[in-house]
């Protein structure tokens, strides 16, 4: 009876090309903190975080609105969103920040009151980076609170190296809570290919040439028209879209590496430090060394 069968008109399905959106994770850290303070007036980086907390006692505060962090909940923040935070009701200061803590590998408190907290610091890239802002609230199954476990007995003993069976968990985790936002969470820079083509560019080579006509150049588009249409679909000309690229990747290296301000500069295609701090003082209010001291994860 199989001879008469008919025959699939493609024969193998592989015959059938298939397309699927791209996407990496970057992981900048993964830290587990004992935390007395950490109250900030503002919190906005162009990296997601995770948060978990062993312990009640801690809230964000996001379009003012409270947001508990609890032990069955995993909160999952998008880039640059901008929020506040807090412990047991200690007053948020009027500007700067009130942080004291320390590797929970390090001694803890001695009969003082304080909370666990596990945090994780990650890029996907465009334009999964360009998701709305927002906090989310998430709830922990099973299998994601064995693999919390695993991460923070890890992190008990060892902070910088990790296994390969941590790594995964940590990758596990975050494409759960990924997998868990609305559709609508995601907003895309623009829909026209040539245009992101360029903004993929701009994200590979920051510290290389960026001017129009070589990202015209890239578009295969007259540089008049290639500027027209980045604005339009963007919402930034070209050359402040490049800067805010620019200071991004400067935060997060000033955040989560141990380069110098002068080799972040050059990192960032800033011509010189001197450059860098003052075009990144004027978009954040901080000169890069004083951003590093407050925001660099030890």
């Amino acid at each position: 009876m199989y001879a008469n069968s008919p025959r699939p008109i493609k024969g193998d399905p592989s015959d059938i090309m298939q397309v699927f959106p791209k996407y990496e994770i970057q992981i900048h850290c993964c830290r587990y903190w004992w935390l007395q303070n950490w109250e900030f007036t503002d919190l906005s980086f162009p990296f997601w975080r995770v948060y978990h907390n062993s312990f009640e006692g801690a809230a964000i505060i996001f379009n003012n609105k409270e947001i508990p962090i609890t032990p069955d909940k995993l909160i999952l923040i998008a880039p640059n969103t901008s929020y506040s935070t807090y412990l047991y009701n200690n007053p948020i200061p009027q500007s700067g920040y009130s942080l004291k803590g320390g590797r929970v590998s390090q001694m803890l408190p001695y009969n003082e009151q304080y909370l666990l907290h596990l945090f994780i610091h990650f890029n996907l890239g465009m334009p999964y980076d360009n998701a709305i802002p927002r906090v989310y609230s998430l709830p922990i199954n099973k299998e994601l609170n064995v693999m919390l476990t695993g991460i923070k007995k890890h992190l008990n003993y060892e902070h910088s190296k990790f296994s390969f069976y941590s790594t995964l968990a940590i990758n596990t985790i975050i494409n759960h809570l990924l997998s868990s936002l609305p559709e609508s969470s995601w907003q895309n820079t623009s829909a026209d290919h040539r245009i992101i083509n360029v903004i993929k560019h701009i994200e590979n080579h920051l510290s290389n040439d960026l001017s129009n006509p070589h990202l015209a150049n890239i578009a295969n588009m007259a540089t008049n028209a290639f500027s027209r249409l980045f604005s339009q679909e963007s919402g930034l000309s070209p050359q402040k879209y490049v800067k805010k690229k620019r200071i991004d990747k400067a935060c997060i290296l000033l955040h989560h590496s141990s380069l110098s301000i002068e080799d972040i500069a050059s990192v960032c295609g800033f011509a010189d430090r001197y450059h860098f701090s003052r075009i990144f003082s004027r978009v954040t209010g901080q000169s890069p060394a004083k951003y590093k001291k407050i925001f660099r994860i030890k």
